[in-house]
């Protein structure tokens, strides 16, 4: 079943399988994971066409797709090449980016270590012996 011009895009998101629920998927466009045709967009009840294109930030990942088909329904997995097309590719600046980004927050360790730690550092000792 398709939808003739116009959708909102939290609906598609989900209709799609981008997210397990449409909730997480309001979540995410509010709080800026999701961009539409190269702009930022804050309310889930923005339409969408065909043709659009939407970035999607999860965790480490951005997925780049353009838009084919519009559905009035949650589709099966195996239906899920109709509806978009993907752009993304493995993008390592990203990921290097956002990796620095967490990273750089937490402190040089100072102090004792810890039982995890110890195991780890007697293990490689017994490794190169």
């Amino acid at each position: 079943m398709e939808i003739e011009n116009k959708q909102r895009i939290d609906q598609w998101l989900w209709h799609v399988r981008f997210y397990k629920t449409r909730f997480l998927a309001s979540k995410a466009i509010v709080s800026g994971h999701v961009t539409l045709d190269d702009s930022n967009i804050k309310k889930n009840h923005t339409l969408l066409k065909p043709g659009s294109k939407v970035k999607i930030f999860k965790g480490n990942n951005l997925k780049e797709v353009e838009i084919i088909r519009l559905t009035k329904r949650r589709i099966s997995p195996k239906e899920v090449s109709e509806f978009y097309i993907d752009h993304s590719t493995e993008n390592e600046e990203f990921v290097l980016e956002t990796f620095h980004k967490t990273f750089k927050k937490k402190s040089l360790r100072i102090g004792k270590l810890n039982k995890k730690e110890r195991r780890l550092i007697n293990h490689f000792k017994e490794r190169n012996i």
